[in-house]
């Protein structure tokens, strides 16, 4: 990678945990996801780095991550706790799977589960109309 790519790789780590800091989301599924222990995985949730190199594939597994993680977000109303249990929740669109049990498969199953996050249910809101 130049370095411009690394500067890159080393947003995405820092984006990837500020975000799972922000939602309390487990280390487990960035340890599956990257394939690193659980020290490697606390130090990107607290200090933005990781130690071992970031190569072109999980570049692009951390960008999926992140993806995965913002369109929970927006799904979800920023609500960290049915975030937390929607990377829990096994979905239909998954064949019964939860998406946290995709984060260590390839790259075409983080592209499926960023699909499938469009059918994750999401909150309704009731409107009332008051004093007509």
């Amino acid at each position: 990678m130049t370095g411009t790519q690394d500067e890159a790789g080393a947003v995405l780590v820092d984006l990837a945990g500020r975000i799972m800091l922000t939602h309390g989301i487990d280390l487990a599924h960035a340890m599956r996801l990257l394939g690193i222990v659980r020290a490697e995985a606390e130090d990107m949730i607290h200090l933005g780095r990781l130690w071992s190199p970031l190569d072109t594939a999980r570049v692009e597994r951390l960008r999926l991550f992140i993806n995965i993680l913002i369109r929970l977000e927006w799904r979800l109303n920023h609500d960290s706790r049915a975030i937390r249990h929607a990377l829990d929740l096994p979905l239909d669109a998954l064949g019964g799977a939860a998406p946290a049990e995709r984060f260590g498969g390839s790259l075409e199953d983080l592209r499926e589960l960023r699909g499938a996050i469009d059918s994750v249910a999401a909150p309704t809101i009731k409107w009332w109309r008051v004093g007509h």
